[in-house]
């Protein structure tokens, strides 16, 4: 149940923290997003249906874990994102994602399901997407809270070294002043705007800063989730249906 809620956390967690970070960061609007996202679900389409002949030849523990861990390696990928970060840039991580995304769902459904009598096989399939779905719905209100909190602190550290004692901000105001007044800008207007030019890259730095705490976060979710996966009894994989 606790590798089930990590793996809800990590599914919708990221499909909410991605697209969010796009639009608010890049201004992508749905299609450019879409674009992006759909790398996490194309290769899965090569990769599912070689899933069955996989749950045979290995311990389904192992599937997994490796399954589990390249998903928290593609949110470690995530964690070092910029102002600068697009599509481009985000495919490898979605990719390996998609590589470590089917090694997940059926094998652990199965291990869910292990040792269970057939007629109580569908309340287990039932808790364990409960589970999953409860991870999702809570994880998206604790990754909410953490980039709205991790934001602010970000915040507060980067303006604590822009100050007027700080000759580089100083600097840095001259320029932007002189830009906007070379727009037609008033002396003192050109020098609030410098201000609130300032006060914006900063905040959107912040943002970007928590954005990748966020991923850092469900990155050692899973990482401590595949770990957790070791130490499950062993289980062969069923002959019938499994939740999905």
């Amino acid at each position: 149940m606790i590798v089930t809620l990590a793996l809800g956390l990590g599914l919708y967690g990221s499909v909410f923290i991605l697209p969010l970070f796009l639009t608010q960061i890049q201004g992508y609007d749905a299609t450019k997003i879409g674009l992006t996202i759909m790398w996490a679900g194309l290769p899965q389409l090569a990769i599912t249906p070689f899933i069955p002949f996989l749950m045979k030849k290995f311990d389904l523990r192992f599937l997994t874990a490796v399954g589990l861990a390249l998903f928290a390696i593609s949110c470690f990928m995530n964690s070092t994102l910029t102002e600068n970060t697009g599509t481009v840039q985000l495919i490898p991580s979605q990719v390996v994602r998609a590589m470590g995304q089917p090694l997940i769902l059926t094998p652990l459904s199965s291990i869910a399901t292990a040792g269970i009598a057939a007629k109580q096989v569908g309340s287990a399939s039932a808790l364990f997407n409960m589970a999953r779905n409860l991870g999702g719905s809570t994880g998206i209100a604790a990754l909410s809270t953490l980039l709205s909190r991790r934001e602010q602190l970000h915040s507060n550290r980067l303006g604590e070294a822009i100050s007027l004692y700080n000759p580089l901000a100083r600097q840095r105001i001259e320029q932007l002043t002189q830009s906007f007044a070379s727009r037609g800008s008033f002396p003192g207007q050109a020098h609030d705007q410098a201000i609130a030019a300032i006060d914006l890259a900063v905040r959107k730095q912040a943002t970007i800063m928590a954005y990748n705490d966020c991923f850092y976060f469900m990155g050692w979710a899973l990482i401590l989730s595949a770990v957790l996966v070791l130490f499950f009894r062993q289980a062969k994989p069923k002959g019938g249906p499994v939740g999905h």
